[in-house]
């Protein structure tokens, strides 16, 4: 601080004295107290006993373990659904007669198209090599 700080402007030169003293002055809190205190809560909070919230984490556990466990049963049942069987040929998730026909248009699944359509268009249902999908 200078003396020709505005907020000195309206004071008497006495209390701009102790300002100035006051604004050097040794902290509060020497380092023996600093220690003191420091010994006072460590001692106090050494006794009390374990917070509770470390109980409520342990009980937390096995609900969290169960639903860790319930979501990837979640996230991975669906795979299968998405495993594409290699007569699906629209991806339309069953293998049907328009799988023949979209086959019968390639250059070289004249053949395939015939075995499929005869599969698919089978009275007998044991016959159809696509067991687990829908028909």
């Amino acid at each position: 601080m200078t003396d020709r700080e505005p907020q000195f402007d309206d004071l008497p030169e006495n209390v701009v004295a102790r300002l100035r003293a006051a604004d050097r002055a040794q902290p509060i809190v020497d380092p023996r107290t600093d220690r003191a205190v420091l010994d006072s809560a460590q001692r106090y909070f050494g006794a009390r006993p374990p917070s509770y919230a470390w109980a409520r984490v342990k009980r937390l556990v096995p609900a969290a373990a169960a639903a860790a466990a319930l979501l990837a049963l979640l996230i991975l049942q669906p795979v299968e659904r998405y495993v594409r069987h290699p007569d699906d040929v629209d991806r339309s998730g069953t293998v049907d007669i328009l799988d023949a026909f979209a086959l019968a248009r390639t250059p070289d699944g004249a053949e395939r198209a015939d075995a499929l359509a005869t599969r698919v268009v089978a009275l007998r249902r044991s016959r159809a090599p696509c067991a687990g999908f829908a028909q």
